[in-house]
């Protein structure tokens, strides 16, 4: 098989170069694509324990511990201990980034739509599914 034919190089190939995309689009609003994800996972799933973020982004801790110190300071997110369990940390979106991540979801759709127009609407769909049972497969293999 053809390196350019191998179905992870193409994913790789399609996430950088989204990634040097959204780069260019998260410009005007402060935020690298590595925050705006991080953001929309609290916006969507939050308040979140730091190792559940971690899994949902597919984030080292070490660098989710980072970039959410910086998130922080800029009054984007909050991080305090579980009401169940005092050692572990959640992590919240406040109103600051949710304002800012809804003006940035706005640029991000709008590119993404772009994208995806190469493809037929059955064709993205399929593609989902097969991307969503490979990731689980992944998870059930711990990786």
């Amino acid at each position: 098989m053809e390196l350019e034919d191998h179905i992870f190089f193409l994913c790789t190939q399609v996430v950088y170069r989204r990634d040097r995309a959204l780069q260019d689009v998260l410009r005007p609003y402060g935020l690298l694509t590595t925050e705006w994800r991080t953001l929309g996972t609290l916006h969507s799933r939050g308040p979140i324990a730091m190792q559940e973020l971690a899994q949902w982004t597919a984030y080292e801790r070490t660098r989710l511990t980072r970039m959410l110190h910086g998130l922080e300071e800029r009054g984007l997110v909050s991080r305090g201990g579980a009401e169940h369990d005092g050692r572990a940390v959640m992590v919240n979106i406040s109103a600051k980034g949710r304002r800012l991540y809804a003006r940035a979801e706005k640029a991000v759709s709008a590119l993404t739509d772009d994208i995806l127009s190469a493809c037929a609407p059955a064709e993205v769909d399929r593609m989902r599914a097969a991307l969503q049972a490979m990731r689980e497969r992944l998870i059930q293999m711990r990786y």
